[in-house]
């Protein structure tokens, strides 16, 4: 007889059941239940009330989690530093574009469900969505490295344009055209204007 898997822990628990939701979150929305959610997950309908109180506060949790940026950070952290500026930030970009996919797939099947996404209210909730961007913030200053001298404009200043332009780039209420991480990287390090050529003279 194999031996038995080690118990997990109530963490472990928690987060396995979490994980095994947020799919099924994105394909369903808020009409999943929560038999279909202990079959994904490998445990008994009544293991999910006991780590959490109601399917709401499950979904609650998911959310929270979908959003959560420190694995976004950690493969920020992980791109090549010894790639060229350019390159590094279209890295970065590509990793920011799939984080945000995620995201909106999730809210638009929930709103499409009937159970639309709405940010806790209050200080705190405001607080820690300002934190979470600040850190997401720093560690794009720390892919730019020290090429961040070569900016004309503050750091943060850049990585915010940076942030905005790649949600519109996959947000489909704003109408993106669907760039890809080298031409949003491209045109905010360049602009827009056309580059002289060799060919090219100013007239006199």
């Amino acid at each position: 007889m194999p031996p038995r898997a080690p118990a997990l822990s109530p963490d472990d628990r928690r987060a396995s059941i979490i994980a095994a939701t947020l799919p099924l979150l994105r394909s369903k929305g808020g009409s999943v239940s929560t038999k279909e959610i202990a079959r994904a997950a490998g445990v008994a309908e009544g293991t999910i009330f006991r780590v959490f109180d109601t399917k709401d506060t499950l979904i609650e949790a998911v959310i929270h989690d979908a959003f959560d940026n420190s694995t976004l950070i950690a493969e920020l952290a992980d791109i090549d530093r010894s790639l060229e500026m350019p390159e590094r930030l279209s890295v970065g970009v590509a990793i920011m574009q799939e984080h945000l996919k995620g995201i909106v797939v999730l809210m638009t099947v929930m709103a499409s469900s009937g159970q639309p996404f709405r940010p806790p209210p209050g200080g705190e909730a405001h607080r820690r969505r300002h934190e979470a961007t600040a850190d997401l913030d720093a560690a794009f200053v720390d892919v730019l490295g020290d090429d961040v001298a070569l900016l004309r404009v503050p750091a943060t200043t850049f990585i915010g344009y940076l942030r905005m332009l790649t949600l519109s780039s996959v947000h489909p209420m704003l109408d993106g055209d669907a760039s890809t991480p080298e031409q949003l990287v491209d045109v905010l390090l360049e602009g827009a204007l056309k580059r002289p050529t060799t060919t090219t003279r100013r007239k006199k």
